[in-house]
């Protein structure tokens, strides 16, 4: 910070606080660049065949973003964040799943964030309730407002964890909006004006494209109308202030329809849905937030290291007075909020500071059925939780300076400097939890024992390294857990189920995917995932029965079509199986799995030259696999095409070693799961070609 003016200043201070900026972002994060993929990483981006694109195009990008599609073709089970996924799918062209890239770009765009609040908090000041005051301090009130604000360790989980760059873009761009709006209010040129309420426009366009919660931003804007622009002891403006609130308040209200049926055609029954998994009521929802919001103050003006998580344990309220720090938190924000409205004529920044951070948590804070807590819900709404303190700091240190008490002045100066470096190690410690799986939910177990999804995460990285009875007891551990949705209990079990079903441990597998049933109804993955074990078992009545009532709960898959297609080939009826095989090659053209089935239905039925064309197909798609080579040769013996059955053994022999050979047909003959095809008739032309290269071999000699 600066504190005297010097004539041979070669850098502006406008120049050196971006510098510092940018250094204390940088130097807390930079141990976060190799932080693996987490959670919600996975579906939105590592398997999310929409992002994954290969060239720079319109069709790709848009497809990438989801714009332009139907909610027929598109998947809604992932929220319409299209500014974001655009910027995944950028990442992903330019280094697939490389984590490097995407957490660079996090990084900057939290830089980008808190350059914006710089030049935001200064624009504050050349409002008409802030003019002239806090003259030369503006900068460095600006300045150490957004130093603290982007080096505390509750921006951590908005910043490391890849996913919420969803988060980081709608801080940018609301911020940015709120900027415009200022710029815009500031400036009396009318050309100038317009070119910044367009900026203003765009900026929330470009933030509801990112988050949600931007739609709360008409609100803000009446926020900053009312506390810096309009004289509140004035009768008309009080008039005036009640109609901004009112077309705020519509304007929101009309945002919030648009971005709800833009994402899904169906959003209120969809909020049924969530509703109906969650283990907490609306009402105990909205008892529990207050405590949560106040518990997030607490991290943020008491952030010790072991605060943070990104799990957090918490009983939620069952009445006002169940538990009594329930009625404490509503009494505490009740009081925030009363200071706010009385003291804002002459505290207009602490009375913004505090209805802006309540007002932002409105819609992830409220009604809406969210996971009860996460700290990167702070990230947009602490933006200026910081300006009072930052007024404080700074003024306090102008008094002492003034007053020539050098030695409270150095040690005021040594507090602000040891907090800020304090807050930097912290969230730099904080980063080396998130480095992967394994240290990060191992930090959580020991920070919420009493959750549930540490002990399912982590069982999760015990079966991906093989210990698989360390994953089974973990997942054990997790069912007397505390859970976020009942839906998750239900997937816990068809996962434990999963791991039974792979070691052909048939009978509990069976066991768990009916509890994962009876849990939650709603979660069908499980009818299909206990269809393929009836598969395996040769049960195909039951198979069949399992897969026509989950065709009846949901649109079908083409996963669905295709397994049911297979039971139908199974039971022998060949004709009821190619149609949903077909069914199932639309909805997934060119699937390779597909094709073989499509092929050996085709054969079954004697039609040998088109179940051919289709076996073809799905062996130049997939040159490594043995099942369609096998699958030709099964379609010649059958179509007793001896030339073209003698050119694909020759072929089979140049990719496949024979032991590989004859393990792969041990396998089709003893598993029903396997496509049907006569292992014994194929075992026996490859003996006989075999026996006449020997004869040929031993000819030679």
């Amino acid at each position: 910070m600066h504190w005297n003016n010097t004539s041979h200043r070669t850098i502006s201070p406008s120049c050196l606080g971006y510098l510092l900026i940018l250094f204390v972002c940088i130097l807390p994060y930079s141990n976060s660049f190799d932080s693996a993929w987490h959670l919600d990483d996975f579906p939105n981006i590592v398997i999310n065949p929409s992002v994954h694109i290969s060239d720079i195009s319109f069709d790709s990008l848009t497809r990438a973003a989801g714009l332009f599609q139907t909610h027929a073709s598109s998947d809604t089970s992932l929220p319409f964040r299209p500014v974001a996924y655009f910027s995944f799918a950028l990442n992903w062209y330019a280094g697939t799943d490389h984590v490097l890239g995407y957490h660079m770009v996090n990084v900057g765009i939290h830089i980008l964030c808190a350059w914006m609040l710089y030049i935001l908090v200064q624009s504050l000041f050349q409002t008409p309730n802030l003019l002239g005051r806090f003259e030369g301090d503006k900068k460095n009130i600006a300045l150490l407002s957004a130093v603290l604000w982007a080096i505390h360790p509750i921006q951590i989980q908005a910043v490391t964890y890849i996913v919420q760059r969803m988060t980081l873009l709608a801080t940018l761009f609301y911020l940015s909006g709120l900027l415009c709006y200022i710029q815009a209010r500031n400036h009396s040129e009318r050309p100038q004006r317009l070119g910044l309420f367009s900026g203003c426009f765009l900026s929330l366009v470009l933030a509801m494209g990112s988050k949600e919660n931007a739609v709360i931003f008409p609100l803000s804007l009446a926020l900053i109308e009312i506390v810096f622009f309009n004289n509140l002891s004035n009768r008309v403006h009080r008039k005036a202030c009640f109609l901004i609130v009112l077309a705020a308040t519509v304007a929101t209200g009309i945002l919030a329809v648009i971005i709800a049926y833009s994402a899904r055609p169906d959003p209120l029954a969809f909020i049924n849905r969530v509703s109906s998994v969650r283990p907490f009521s609306l009402t105990e929802r909205l008892l529990t937030e207050p405590r949560v919001v106040i518990g997030y103050l607490t991290q943020i003006f008491y952030p010790l290291l072991n605060r943070f998580s990104i799990e957090h344990f918490i009983t939620k309220s069952t009445s006002i007075l169940n538990p009594l720090t329930t009625i404490g938190s509503i009494i505490l924000i009740s009081g925030l909020l009363a200071i706010a409205f009385f003291r804002i004529r002459k505290m207009p920044v602490l009375s913004f500071s505090i209805l802006f951070y309540f007002l932002n948590h409105i819609i992830e804070s409220t009604v809406i059925p969210l996971e009860l807590v996460f700290e990167h819900r702070n990230h947009l709404p602490s933006a200026f939780v910081f300006f009072p303190v930052a007024i404080a700091g700074v003024r306090g240190l102008r008094y002492y300076q003034r007053m020539q008490r050098r030695a409270m002045f150095q040690t005021c100066f040594a507090v602000i400097t040891l907090f800020v470096v304090v807050l930097g190690m912290t969230t730099h410690l904080r980063n080396q939890a998130w480095l992967s799986e394994k240290t990060l939910w191992e930090d959580i177990m020991l920070n919420s024992p009493f959750s549930a999804r540490p002990y399912v995460r982590m069982a999760w990285y015990y079966e991906t390294i093989g210990q698989y009875d360390k994953s089974l007891e973990l997942c054990e551990a997790s069912l007397s857990k505390q859970w976020t949705n009942h839906s998750a209990i239900a997937q816990t079990l068809a996962y434990m189920a999963g791991i039974h079903a792979a070691h052909r441990n048939y009978e509990k597998a069976l066991e768990l995917y009916d509890r994962s049933i009876t849990t939650d109804p709603l979660y069908i993955q499980a009818l299909y995932d206990k269809a393929q074990v009836l598969v395996a078992l040769g049960e195909w009545e039951q198979a069949k029965e399992i897969m026509v009532s989950l065709i009846s709960k949901r649109k079908s898959t083409w996963n669905d079509l295709n397994l049911m297609g297979f039971i139908l080939l199974k039971e022998d009826s060949p004709e009821d199986a190619l149609e949903h095989f077909r069914k199932a090659n639309q909805l997934s053209p060119q699937n390779p799995l597909v094709l073989i089935n499509i092929g050996v239905t085709m054969s079954r039925m004697g039609l040998y030259q088109k179940a051919n064309w289709f076996l073809k197909q799905a062996n130049q798609m997939e040159k490594g696999n043995i099942i369609p080579f096998l699958c030709l040769l099964d379609n010649h013996i059958k179509a007793a095409n001896s030339y073209a059955l003698n050119a694909d053994v020759n072929e089979l022999f140049k990719n496949f070693s024979i032991e590989y050979i004859r393990i792969t047909l041990q396998e089709i003959s003893h598993s029903k799961s396997m496509v049907p095809i006569s292992s014994n008739a194929i075992s026996t032309i490859i003996a006989e070609n075999l026996r006449f290269r020997s004869d040929a071999f031993l000819r030679t000699e």
